[in-house]
């Protein structure tokens, strides 16, 4: 047994009471520099540690650790699941795992290469989060595919509702958001045959901040949680059940039923926002209008030339900024 997990039983034995580090080095027989280093450890992994001066180190709450054992519980869908503490990307390991033809879903409890849309870091912190990603060949081909994304957002919402009994909003295309701050993003990647035109290999990569944690700077005030206290609910029955959502979800990619259900959680349709073509910095202020049955935004133009301009636009061409914080609708 390892010096971690030892100490780890020991805070568990004294919840809530200081234990010395000298108290810890003399029962676990290590140094005192081993504790120390076994407190850092487990603190990067998300339990809750204070290190209190001439007290020691107290374990403040049993915090939600994510369990196979736990998720393979709650898991109705065909599908191997593979659940690790620490990944450099979820995405990453479902590309390089051997693939059967059999789905896999690989959940992480800490990223620390976590990407997003358009090659932004995604922040993935230890504990209070559930990183997920899905690899399939699925049935139906290329011309389906921005579909993907947006099914995956619906049956998001529909397992947070179930395990959290909570409502949260859609930021087109492929954002999550809870009391004004975003607490999901969703990224998907394909490997495609383009001679016929069939998907190889699908990569559905889902973040979601359940409680809270430590976020840079830049983020700290658009970031949000699902819950407000660690342990509100459990990791490993929210992360079960968003399998069993998107493995469902994805029958209907083709016929896109779920398509009503994504407009209703939009919450930017009527809002002003900003519009950011990715081939140019400048941003357009525009009117968000509805989402087109090609899984499209439509938007009016409010300024410039293009003034009173209705156009389509395209998740591979651009990226949208809310005008206003304050008009995201608050649950």
């Amino acid at each position: 047994m390892s010096t971690k997990t030892e100490l780890l039983a020991l805070l568990k034995e004294n919840l809530g009471t200081p234990v010395s580090g000298q108290q810890a080095a003399d029962r676990l027989g290590v140094s005192r520099n081993a504790v120390w280093k076994a407190v850092s450890h487990l603190k990067e992994e998300g339990y809750p540690i204070e290190s209190r001066t001439k007290a020691g180190y107290c374990l403040t709450a049993l915090p939600d650790i994510l369990s196979q054992e736990e998720v393979e519980r709650g898991v109705t869908a065909d599908i191997d699941v593979v659940v690790e503490d620490v990944v450099t990307s979820t995405n990453d390991l479902v590309k390089e795992a051997e693939w059967t033809g059999r789905p896999v879903v690989v959940i992480a409890n800490r990223q620390t290469g976590g990407r997003g849309r358009l090659g932004r870091k995604f922040e993935s912190p230890g504990g209070t989060g559930v990183y997920i990603s899905f690899g399939m060949k699925p049935e139906f081909s290329i011309a389906h595919s921005p579909f993907v994304t947006m099914a995956a957002a619906v049956a998001v919402c529909r397992a947070i509702r179930k395990v959290v009994g909570i409502d949260v909003d859609i930021k087109w295309v492929n954002d999550l958001y809870y009391n004004r701050k975003k607490v999901c993003g969703i990224l998907t990647e394909a490997q495609t045959n383009i001679e016929n035109g069939v998907i190889d290999k699908l990569i559905l990569g889902i973040g979601i901040n359940c409680f809270p944690g430590s976020f840079p700077e830049d983020i700290a005030h658009k970031a949000g949680s699902l819950a407000d206290h660690a342990g509100a609910f459990s990791r490993s029955a929210l992360a079960a059940e968003i399998i069993n959502e998107v493995c469902s979800i994805m029958d209907d990619v083709e016929s896109r039923t779920f398509l009503e259900e994504y407009r209703r959680r939009c919450f930017i349709l009527g809002e002003q926002i900003f519009v950011h073509p990715l081939s140019s910095s400048s941003e357009i202020p525009a009117r968000a209008l509805s989402i087109e049955d090609d899984g499209g935004l439509l938007v009016e133009y409010l300024d410039g030339e293009n003034a009173g301009l209705r156009k389509v636009l395209r998740t591979g061409e651009i990226s949208i900024r809310l005008y206003d914080q304050e008009n995201i609708p608050r649950r």
